[in-house]
């Protein structure tokens, strides 16, 4: 057999030396990469990209893709051209694609993927390709009394709750109809054992209690436990916090710690200037000494952020929407309001105009875009008349939101 004494890894020679498929070896592949570290490596920040066509195996092209029907996907390939900038430290000048599939960087460490341009839609092409649309009975570790169908929201802001994590996701999941309940693809596929960082010495297994999520999951969500300390567990979000990061705020690698830390003094947090707990992990820079709560870092994992809405009038004046993600990681810093009905909070998911900053919140754009798409299409028309028409015709949500765009 192999031996790796170092990892403490056995392998028999006829396992170890037998030709792998390419099914097995783009899922292994993918996802070893994203549960050993969890985030892509950011050290290309400073380097501009260029996407061109590959010459790879894959189809190149997909006409019409379950999650993308309205346009053909076309094959391509992630590089990164290193050339002088005269602004390097620009990092706006950094082209990130973003998979809708995964909501995980495209990187060159997995730099084939489909896209459609005109829509800014892009799939890691394993996401595209390789993952099952319906998980058999029993394959799932979290749900295996039922099977599990792949799905996307039709709209990019709307998001669903992962009974296994808590989290929350625009982008694939899995659900299963009959419990009502829907699970992301990262969480998914993880397996019922685990090793952790946090705790080198023992394995740790989910936990009885966690195995087979209900409709109603599990409050904070699921668990692994060690198998031998019966009082340490971990939930699932903490499996996938990534063991380095870079903050845009620092210039040397954020590295993810655990107690015990052997540190005189207190931590406070670069983000939210709150003191942060030493006896639980936390972020930290040895170089610049800075500290980070591992909650203020790592909020925004599973969202794709940067879709659009266009609304126009017919004077020209055009509004786009961007999806975004508001947050008071301060304390006393005034609320967020949605200029539709109101509502206001500390942090949430808005569609905020680039020219005005009028922020819509996703419940009444879906009202708003929903009437709209009926009658007008994908593109707003309407001039100041037209809205006074409509204004018996319309809910309260519509008629605001244009009044804003277009009176006003």
């Amino acid at each position: 057999m192999y031996y790796c004494q170092k990892c403490t890894y056995f392998g028999h020679m006829k396992c170890a030396t037998a030709p792998v498929s390419a099914f097995v070896e783009a899922l292994s592949d993918f996802f070893i990469t994203r549960f050993s570290n969890f985030q892509v490596d950011f050290e290309g920040e400073h380097k501009d990209t260029a996407i061109t066509s590959t010459g790879s195996n894959d189809q190149h092209r997909i006409e019409e893709h379950w999650s993308h029907p309205d346009h053909p996907l076309e094959l391509c390939q992630f590089i990164i051209n290193e050339h002088d900038s005269d602004d390097e430290d620009d990092d706006d000048n950094t082209t990130v694609l973003t998979c809708d599939g995964c909501t995980q960087p495209i990187t060159v460490t997995h730099p084939s993927y489909y896209g459609c341009a005109q829509c800014n839609f892009f799939l890691h092409s394993v996401c595209a390709t390789k993952f099952p649309k319906v998980l058999p009975i029993g394959l799932s570790s979290f749900h295996p009394q039922h099977s599990l169908s792949l799905m996307r929201k039709p709209r990019f802001y709307t998001i669903v709750n992962c009974g296994v994590c808590n989290g929350w996701t625009n982008g694939f999941y899995y659900e299963c109809e009959a419990c009502d309940m829907k699970i992301d693809i990262c969480c998914a596929f993880l397996p019922p054992r685990i090793k952790h960082k946090s705790h080198k010495h023992h394995p740790f297994i989910l936990c009885d209690d966690s195995r087979s999520v209900s409709r109603y999951g599990i409050q904070g969500g699921m668990e692994y436990g060690c198998e031998i300390c019966s009082n340490f567990r971990i939930n699932i979000p903490s499996v996938f916090y990534p063991s380095t990061m870079k903050h845009k705020y620092e210039d040397h690698p954020i590295t993810l710690r655990y107690p015990p830390f052997f540190y005189e003094g207190v931590f406070y947090c670069e983000v939210c200037e709150e003191q942060v707990n030493n006896q639980w992990w936390l972020y930290h820079c040895d170089e610049s000494d800075h500290s980070f709560h591992f909650s203020c870092l790592c909020i925004m994992q599973r969202i794709k952020l940067g879709g659009t809405i266009i609304f126009c009038g017919n004077n020209s004046k055009k509004h786009t929407f961007v999806y975004v993600y508001k947050d008071n990681v301060r304390k006393n810093s005034p609320l967020y309001k949605c200029d539709v009905c109101w509502y206001t909070n500390a942090r949430g998911f808005y569609l905020e105009c680039e020219g005005c900053g009028v922020l819509v919140c996703p419940t009444c754009m879906i009202k708003v875009e929903a009437f709209f798409r009926a009658r007008f299409g994908h593109v707003l028309q309407l001039n100041q008349q037209r809205v006074q028409d409509f204004r018996q015709k319309i809910g309260a949500s519509e008629y605001t939101l244009i009044s804003i765009l277009f009176l006003f």
